[in-house]
């Protein structure tokens, strides 16, 4: 039987290809442990947090003459902007889906 299970990392290579490899690996290796989607969010916040402060500290080095590629640190900055749009997105699509659960009638 053939896997249909979305792989995310492939549509999100920046902000989740490490972080998602590692919780596929880990969700093939043992089916009994559970990942929450707690963690997964957590995760990836974290890594988009660290894409902010790794354009942060190139700016700095820019400014301060440490690097000389201007490419390098627009690359950076933008990579940290379209995966701070991406989480605002999934935020949003997430307080959404909340909101129509909510206007449920049981």
């Amino acid at each position: 039987m053939e896997d249909k299970s979305i792989q995310f990392h492939r549509y999100l290579p920046s902000v989740s290809n490490d972080f998602l490899e590692k919780i596929e690996n880990q969700n093939n290796t043992s089916k009994k442990q559970d990942i929450s989607f707690q963690k997964i969010l957590k995760g990836l916040i974290d890594k988009v947090n660290q894409l902010q402060k790794d354009a942060d500290e190139s700016i700095q080095k820019l400014v301060t003459g440490q690097i000389d590629s201007v490419h390098q640190v627009m690359m950076a900055v933008e990579e940290a902007n379209i995966a701070f749009q991406l989480m605002m997105e999934i935020r949003n699509k997430l307080i959404d889906t909340y909101q129509q659960i909510m206007r449920m009638q049981i």
